[in-house]
């Protein structure tokens, strides 16, 4: 086929008419494309598929077939690449529990600050119940102990279905044009993130044909992902690594005779479209939550409630809506994101709410391109001043119930969520690209907020230097003000391994400055440690300058961290340490734990552990150890070395896979025990070794032992009393009883003893 002689063989049916025939099921695994033949179809013409031909050699039971790309199926390439799937079967989670904690204070003559943070998990087979908050204290203002609750609450995850449950408070989604708000209640929704096997994304598809078989290697944006042989005929890339924009991807062909054929296509890549099929959503009611950070139980006394839907109606179609209402606030929207193939896409949505009496609507527009290698973007959100969300509405509920009304939102960083939820329009532009080895970042934004209309324009330059240096710079203007603008200058270097050193200059009509900032880092693990030096100096204007120096040490509990800072003639002196304390399988002192952790017991005294060989940590004494960074609903290795082991000890397995729940915790138990063995000297009534290779069984069952060099034989699974039957190479059967006694940490050693 195609000029590649098959290893096996294939069965066709010679028809009356000289033609061949061949079932529907046969040709899929000759990689033919079944467009409208019925699978289970038990003839099938060859003559009949598009864009082949074919010769019966009958003499040689031959068949030649000359198939065009458009009759088979392009050969997926990368398939390796695509993830792996997961056996939920083996999904574990353990009871437990985990408080992770960071106590921070600093100091200088004007008082002392303390605060300790804390984030405690109750690990359940039913779920996760959380909560965390903070203690502050200011020796310098309100000379008080305050205590704030963050959040609190029960979460529970399907893995199956990736459908996730919480009970209490949460983060209600805002949809295309809302903004998302928090709030105590109760969500369920769809959550991606807990399954890195899953494709969430529809990536763009790379198709192409080779004329001959040949080499193939695939590069995107000059970097190689790809290399690897290709039959003749239609080939296929599925699993292209996540961008973000345009991109180029090169493919080179190099057959047998080294001629090499290269050619160029564009890809887009749109992070936010859906895989043709796939579901997102999320469904919360409950109370809004009022001044987060700064009171612990201050709720709207007013429910609230809304829900969020995404489909992938293709893989580059994506349809959405969103709803949300609470007393006489009605809110919903539409809308979508459309991938051009690979010129570009547009994202678009339009929604409508009826507040008080009054409706308002709200329209967004944006699309991104890439032209002549330049990545440009654009986008406009509009609405009327009756437009209301569950956010402003609340605002405006909180207001009538004050006497003080709240301040407005104050002028700042267009980008900041607070400032564009109250944006009643939002106009943003951009582009960026490479010129001469240069990166390019130009970027336009507009935010209207009641009476104020701020107009900021930012310019950002990056070069590279060789392989350790890189210049770089930034600028932005905010138009309407002639004083409010910037320039930054900076150099950034690396420096051998481990240490990096970076200065900029930057200016403003207020001030000029010189920074600088030194770092070395040994590494990230247990041990190791890191400091850094900094300074700006004022040159010229307003403003005041500052030194600094801080030292960070990861110890195997926790994370030590401490520093000085010099400015305005005072001194400060800051410190802390993070951690966590875990009860599960015992309790432990460790650094902070972020994602899901494994407790290993049974592993040796002082025996080292590898996660993913990767070496992680030592047990202790007890051969008990805690992993703190596994990862998350995913096939972790866990191994021991048993080459430190005690010769008394045994390990039955010295690797364990373990596929740990979300932020969950596993027991790993690897039964490292002692074991009942001794190597024992065998020889004849004359004294003699027995011969090699004889065999010696112990009464009551077990393996049998072989008989080594000058008799010694390395017996297991003994009792204090022992009788063995040894059966000889050559010569007569004969049997053997001795006394067993362990002692700790050596090889018993027992004989010689005469076998009669």
């Amino acid at each position: 086929m195609n000029g590649i002689r098959s290893p096996l063989w294939w069965e066709f049916d010679l028809l009356p008419d000289g033609s061949l025939a061949i079932s529907a099921e046969r040709l899929r695994l000759l990689g033919f494309a079944l467009r409208g033949i019925p699978p289970d179809a038990q003839q099938v013409r060859l003559s009949d598929l598009p864009g082949v031909t074919y010769r019966y050699v009958e003499a040689q039971q031959m068949v030649e077939i000359d198939a065009g790309d458009q009759s088979l199926v392009p050969v997926v390439l990368d398939a390796s690449a695509a993830p792996r799937p997961l056996d939920l079967d083996r999904v574990t989670r353990n009871t437990g529990a985990v408080l992770n904690y960071g106590i921070y204070a600093d100091g200088s003559e004007d008082g002392v600050r303390a605060s300790a943070q804390y984030d405690f998990r109750l690990l359940t087979g039913l779920g996760v119940a959380s909560t965390s908050g903070y203690l502050a204290y200011d020796d310098y203002l309100t000379r008080r102990l305050d205590h704030i609750r963050l959040d609190t609450n029960w979460r529970s995850t399907d893995v199956r279905r990736a459908i996730t449950l919480t009970i209490g408070d949460t983060v209600g989604e805002g949809g295309q044009l809302n903004t998302a708000y928090r709030l105590g209640g109760i969500q369920l929704r769809r959550d991606y993130d807990m399954r890195p096997d899953l494709v969430t994304t529809a990536l763009p598809t790379l198709n192409g044909s080779a004329a001959v078989p040949s080499a193939i290697d695939l590069y995107i944006n000059g970097l190689r992902y790809y290399t690897g042989e290709v039959r003749r005929g239609p080939f296929q890339f599925r699993s292209l690594p996540s961008l973000r924009g345009g991109a180029t991807a090169t493919i080179v062909l190099t057959d047998a005779n080294g001629r090499v054929t290269r050619f160029d296509k564009p890809l887009f890549f749109v992070p936010g479209l859906l895989p043709q099929g796939k579901l997102d959503f999320s469904v919360e009611a409950g109370f809004p939550r009022l001044n987060y950070g700064s009171e612990s139980f201050d709720y709207f006394d007013g429910p609230a409630a809304s829900a969020s839907v995404r489909y992938g109606i293709t893989d580059a179609l994506t349809l959405q809506g969103h709803a949300e209402g609470m007393g006489d606030l009605v809110n919903g929207s539409l809308g979508g994101t459309l991938r051009l193939g690979t010129l570009g896409a547009v994202t678009a949505g339009f929604g409508a709410s009826r507040f008080r009496g009054k409706t308002g609507t709200r329209y967004l527009l944006e699309a991104q391109t890439r032209l002549l290698g330049v990545d440009l973007y654009g986008s406009i959100e509009r609405s009327d001043s009756d437009f209301q969300t569950i956010v402003t509405a609340t605002e405006l509920k909180v207001r009538d119930k004050r006497v003080d009304s709240l301040p407005e939102p104050l002028p700042g960083d267009p980008m900041n969520p607070f400032l564009v939820a109250f944006s009643r329009r939002t106009e943003r532009a951009g582009a960026s690209f490479s010129l001469l080895g240069t990166g390019f970042n130009l970027a336009y934004t507009r935010v209207r907020i009641a009476d104020r209309d701020m107009r900021i324009a930012n310019v950002g330059v990056q070069r590279t230097l060789g392989r350790n240096v890189s210049l770089w710079g930034n600028a932005y203007k905010r138009f309407g003000d002639s004083r409010d603008y910037a320039v930054v200058v900076g150099l950034s270097m690396q420096l051998g391994r481990r240490s990096w050193a970076s200065s900029n200059v930057s200016y403003s009509p207020d001030s000029t400055r010189i920074s600088s900032q030194y770092t070395h880092n040994t590494g990230s693990g247990e041990g190791s440690w890191s400091w850094s030096l900094a300074s700006s100096e004022v040159v010229s204007g307003s403003g005041s300058g500052y030194a600094a120096a801080d030292v960070v040490y990861r110890a195997h509990h926790a994370t030590l961290g401490a520093g000085l800072e010099y400015s305005r003639g005072s001194l400060r002196v800051n410190g802390y340490a993070e951690g966590a304390i875990v009860a599960m399988g015992g309790v432990f002192l460790t650094p902070s734990i972020d994602r899901s952790f494994a407790v290993v017991r049974g592993a040796g005294p002082n025996t080292p552990l590898f996660v993913d060989t990767r070496a992680v940590a030592h047990a202790d004494s007890r051969g008990r150890a805690l992993l703190p960074s596994l990862r998350s609903l995913a096939t972790n290795t866990i191994a021991i070395d048993p080459s430190n082991l005690p010769v008394d000890l045994q390990a039955p397995r010295t690797e364990i896979e373990v596929v740990p729940d979300d932020r969950a915790g596993v027991i790993v138990d690897f039964r490292v025990a002692p074991e009942a063995a001794a190597v024992v000297i065998l020889v004849d009534d004359a004294g003699t070794p027995l011969p090699v290779g004889s065999t010696v069984v112990l009464e009551g069952g077990g393996e049998p032992a072989v008989v080594g060099f000058d008799g010694r034989t390395f017996l297991t699974g003994l009792k204090p009393q022992n009788r063995a039957l040894v059966h000889r190479a050559e010569g007569a059967d004969c049997s053997v009883s001795f006394d067993f006694k362990p002692v700790a940490g050596q090889q018993v050693v027992i004989g010689p003893l005469p076998c009669r």
